[in-house]
């Protein structure tokens, strides 16, 4: 699918990010000369819907080499560049399947009708007009036009009301189907939206969901309604959202009625850090429950400041766990 669309729209995509309007043969060889040595390190896109997003190409980029691409989505409020710092993802030593590879830090939009700024699709303070889904198609096809990106190897993850986002495209009969593996770090997932109850994938998805037991944004346990009844902002306890992944994947219930799928592991990695594991017949779903940490992804420089004083933990995510699962997972499997 994401092939077809690069072969389409290859054309029109690099004339818009090179700045040409053009048509004489001279120009259009300019535009394949750059598109032959496209550029590494942070590159800013501009779409013609007016949306940014930043992408980190590794220095290492051959261009004809097949790249994993993974597309991280940051929490309300946030930023590409912010996303960037906290995730570590454009850390140069860091491997997907023995790859070095493209991480697109994209970024959300303004809904002042809710005073928030920079926040995605699923969150009942979303901006209903923004069309995020389109967005992400358009990063991908927009990356796949200037850079050679391995179309089995699509990765999303997300912090926050980004984790939700993530979240939410798992669970798109669509979506599911362009990404290989899905990482929600401290999700906000609303009850009654499409990525806690109406949730129809195509496919069994992995999943790896991590959750600091701290988290007083988008707590571990859940959050119930206001004492006015509002129940716009209630969270679920995130261990039922883990399990109901583990049975959507195929992992049977308990024996007995109303018993849920228990992991087929659980495991202390570190100190207060215990990671569940359901090996289910269609894809496996993973978490780690981080004892001691806020609403942070999890990183030993305690770079995510939005959980603090509980923002720094004992591993970092990124390269000890969140690679290796990407590794674990393409489309072609």
């Amino acid at each position: 699918m994401v092939a077809l669309i690069r072969n389409l729209v290859v054309p029109v995509l690099l004339a818009s990010h090179t700045g040409l309007t053009g048509a004489s043969e001279s120009v259009l060889g300019d535009a394949l000369a750059v598109r032959k040595t496209p550029k590494t390190g942070n590159v800013a896109y501009t779409l013609p819907t007016e949306r940014t997003f930043l992408l980190n190409v590794p220095a290492s980029y051959k261009h004809g080499e097949a790249y994993p691409l993974v597309l991280s989505f940051h929490g309300a409020g946030g930023t590409s560049k912010k996303q960037q710092h906290i995730t570590q993802l454009s850390d140069p030593s860091l491997r997907i399947a023995g790859k070095p590879f493209l991480t697109a830090y994209a970024q959300g939009v303004n809904n002042t009708d809710a005073g928030k700024t920079n926040i995605w699709t699923g969150a009942p303070y979303a901006n209903t007009t923004a069309d995020d889904i389109g967005y992400v198609y358009d990063i991908i096809s927009n990356v796949s036009a200037d850079y050679t990106v391995d179309s089995s190897r699509i990765y999303a993850n997300g912090k926050s009301n980004g984790g939700g986002f993530a979240a939410l495209l798992a669970c798109r009969p669509d979506t599911s189907s362009v990404f290989a593996a899905f990482a929600p770090v401290s999700p906000a997932l609303y009850e009654g939206t499409d990525a806690f109850y109406n949730c129809t994938p195509s496919r069994p998805a992995p999943v790896f969901h991590t959750h600091g037991v701290e988290d007083t944004v988008a707590p571990f346990y859940g959050r119930a309604p206001k004492k006015d009844g509002d129940s716009s902002r209630v969270l679920p306890d995130v261990r039922v959202w883990r399990r109901q992944w583990a049975e959507r994947n195929g992992c049977a219930r308990g024996r007995y009625a109303g018993e849920i799928a228990q992991p087929s592991r659980v495991e202390q990695v570190h100190e207060g850090v215990w990671e569940e594991v359901w090996n289910c017949t269609g894809a496996e779903v993973r978490a780690l429950s981080v004892e001691g940490l806020g609403h942070s992804w999890p990183t030993t420089l305690g770079l995510d400041t939005a959980g603090s004083p509980n923002q720094t933990a004992n591993f970092n995510l990124t390269s000890e766990y969140l690679v290796q699962f990407y590794s674990r997972h393409s489309l072609d499997d």
